[in-house]
């Protein structure tokens, strides 16, 4: 399954062209980037093109966009991720759509992925919102969540990323050099090697709205 960040309020906005390509939208919701009016445009549009709705907090960060780690208590965290993730599933059933994973942004995505405390937090508030909800973390690093596999019901949907750089199974981070892949082809041949790669798993695939050669890369899929 292909997913993509979206909802980012981004000038010209991709989100009708990336849509209809996709199969999990990945849906801001107030911490880095977005507001009602763009989580409601979101959320109709993954429901006309039958695509399943995540949430994507982050920390509060807009200057940022949400790309830097904050040293937050855990009840701190919890509040933070909690009022986010439920503002923006009240708005979802508000506009007869069901929210069906939760997938974190940026630093706080990086900071779930290398430290116990902040998982255990998020996995706390889909404890508390809804249990079948499902939380999409990064594949290959399955010894850091191994001892989290039974604290929620919906479980883990393993990702890796079409447009991001690697190192073996581990993604380079953004502050390392190319971290980012920025030609159409080079993702492209990325997409196909994860989609035929059983060496671990890998549910999702992610795309970045933002990366315009991602955009081009998943129009170039779709008609392939």
């Amino acid at each position: 399954m292909i997913n993509c960040d979206l909802g980012e309020c981004l000038s010209p906005n991709p989100d009708t062209q990336v849509m209809p390509l996709i199969a999990m939208a990945n849906i801001a919701c107030g911490g880095h980037v977005g507001d009602d009016h763009s989580m409601i445009s979101a959320i109709e549009l993954a429901l006309e093109n039958n695509v399943k709705i995540g949430a994507h907090p982050s920390y509060d960060d807009q200057e940022n966009f949400g790309r830097v780690s904050q040293g937050l208590s855990d009840e701190a965290l919890f509040d933070l991720i909690h009022t986010q993730v439920t503002h923006f599933q009240n708005l979802c059933h508000q506009h007869g759509a069901t929210l069906d994973y939760i997938k974190p942004h940026g630093a706080l995505y990086h900071d779930m992925t290398h430290q116990s405390s902040v998982l255990a937090v998020i996995c706390r508030v889909i404890k508390s919102i809804d249990t079948k909800l499902s939380l999409v973390i990064q594949a290959g690093n399955e010894a850091h969540f191994k001892n989290f596999d039974n604290i929620d019901n919906g479980g883990f949907l393993h990702e890796v990323f079409a447009d991001r750089a690697y190192s073996g199974v581990h993604m380079i981070p953004r502050s390392g050099q190319n971290a980012v892949l920025e030609g159409v082809d080079a993702i492209i041949k990325q997409y196909h090697r994860f989609s035929d790669d059983k060496s671990f798993k890998i549910d999702t695939i992610c795309f970045h709205s933002d990366n315009k050669a991602s955009v081009e890369a998943l129009k170039r899929l779709k008609n392939a």
